[in-house]
């Protein structure tokens, strides 16, 4: 019987044996997966049977273990998403003109209202720049944000900041 390369590559996987043995294994038993392992833990040719240091991982692999690792990294994603948005609270949606703010709110905030009233929002945006305001988005120390910078687009360009453009006051 022809033993297709997937069963041979399933069982050189799981009993941790070479192409060759993993193939006589399976054309001696007709392609049965169970009867070539059973074969070869009697016949001590699986890492598991032998004597000695065992390998890292189980014989059979727990199966729940799949579902460990995407709980892991789903916590890193909602540990991302939490830096992120900690990271936008901490930043200022400003308009202001000449020294002087008019709006000073968090970034969390701006990027919420700016969603859910899309229209009008877009129309309020304008309205600063006709009456000589500026809109900035400053970082937690006042400066204005690289947004190339902070949220790694494109390629890393070392700038030096202009310290008279970076600050509104």
């Amino acid at each position: 019987m022809a033993v297709s390369l997937e069963k041979i590559d399933m069982l050189m996987e799981r009993a941790n044996i070479s192409y060759k043995e993993a193939k006589d294994a399976l054309e001696m038993h007709d392609g049965d997966m169970v009867e070539a392992l059973i074969y070869l833990e009697a016949s001590n040719k699986t890492a598991y049977s032998k004597p000695g240091p065992k390998p890292n991982r189980p014989p059979h692999p727990h199966p729940r273990s799949g579902q460990r690792r995407n709980q892991k990294q789903n916590n890193d994603f909602f540990d991302d998403m939490k830096k992120f948005f900690a990271k936008m609270h901490k930043t200022s949606f400003v308009v202001g003109n000449k020294g002087k703010r008019v709006l000073d709110i968090p970034l969390t905030i701006a990027a919420l209202l700016i969603l859910f009233t899309m229209p009008v929002s877009m129309f309020l945006l304008i309205v600063p720049y006709l009456f000589g305001y500026k809109i900035s988005i400053l970082d937690n120390e006042g400066k204005n944000v690289n947004f190339d910078k902070t949220f790694h687009f494109g390629e890393d360009k070392e700038e030096a900041p202009k310290e008279n453009e970076d600050r509104m006051e």
